[in-house]
Parts: C-alpha cells; structure tokens; sequence
C-alpha cells in the first residue's frame, strides 16, 4: 500500500491529475478493487484550485465522526472542485445498492473492479433501461458495467458522431442530444421520484 497523503500532497494530485481519495483517519490512497461512492451530507463546492488549508479544514471538520472505512475524497470539474466523504463499495452490485440509495449519480471505480474496464473510471447509476439490454454490451452484470454506466453525461464533440446511431440524430429545441444525456436525465428523474 502507498504512503499516506500529506494535505499539500493530496492537494496537488487533485489539481494536477483531476482527483484524489484518501482514508479520512490514515491519509492512505485508496486503491481498487473497488468502487468509491459519495456518502450524502459532507459535499463541499469551492473554486479551483484546492488548497492544503481547504483540504486540512475539510478533513479536520469530519476525521471525529468518520469510520475507519470512509474516505475524503476531492475531484475537479471545470472550474469547481468537489470534496465528500465515501466509502468503497468492494463489488459493483454493492456500489450500484449504495449509490441509488443515496441518490447519488456517479460512483468512481479505483481500477480492478469492472471486468469490460479494468482500468477503472466513473460509473453512473440507474442508466438501465428496458430493452437496451438485449445487447451483452448494454447489460450490467455483477462484474461487469454496462455501456450507459460508462457515459459521461455530457459528451466530448467527437462523441456525438459514435453515438450517432443510437441517438438517431435527436434534439431538443433544435440543439443536438446525446443518448447519454437522455440517459443522465432518466436517472436524474429517477432519484427524484425515489425509484
């Protein structure tokens, strides 16, 4: 296992590399298998950069109450960093239970996790829709995710071409629509009911 992460440490790995997920009581990167998901109530927006100072507050406001199994976690939008608190979900199927319990939209899988992408990266929650999963690729399985679990809600330019002919060139007041948008609308819908 790696070294613990100091604060200025854990800081720059966020700025520089897009996000960073640390133990909230020994400061040890987290490490797949497994997937990381948000645990509802200690979300924080600040603007970009992160600072050590911010993530030394963060961690300092929530170490007490924490569990030995829980992580602080930060990642770069935009602009914007995101800090929560998680927990590794050690298999897909618990990660998937988690994260729509907790209405929460992504999950971030450490590597190890996903048979069809071990490198690991983000999986989104209740994509599935009836019918798709005919297809093997558009069907999740307790150790693998499906295609739609593994869009990006808001899709790259070049992707609107591959996705072509799953979209069928659809729009919405004249702009062009992804299938992966329809999709993160679905389970945006979804967690609002509490489906």
């Amino acid at each position: 296992m790696h070294d613990s992460l100091s604060a200025e440490a854990f800081a720059h790995v966020v700025n520089q590399e897009g996000g960073a997920s640390h133990n909230i009581k020994t400061a040890k990167p987290a490490e797949g298998p497994g997937v990381m998901v948000s645990v509802p109530g200690a979300e924080k927006v600040t603007n970009a950069p992160i600072t050590s100072g911010q993530v030394k507050d963060f961690r300092k406001k929530h170490a007490n109450a924490a569990s030995n199994d829980e992580y602080h976690g930060a990642w770069k939008s935009g602009e914007k960093i995101f800090q929560d608190i998680s927990r590794k979900e050690t298999t897909l199927d618990a990660a998937r239970k988690a994260g729509s319990a907790g209405k929460q939209i992504a999950g971030y899988d450490l590597g190890k996790t996903d048979e069809r992408r071990p490198e690991g990266g983000e999986i989104f929650f209740d994509r599935s829709v009836p019918g798709r999963e005919t297809n093997p690729e558009w069907k999740s399985t307790s150790k693998a995710t499906s295609t739609q679990e593994r869009m990006q809600p808001k899709p790259k330019a070049q992707e609107f071409a591959e996705q072509a002919h799953v979209s069928r060139g659809a729009t919405n007041k004249g702009k062009k629509i992804s299938v992966n948008e329809v999709y993160a609308t679905i389970a945006k819908n979804r967690r609002n009911r509490g489906v």
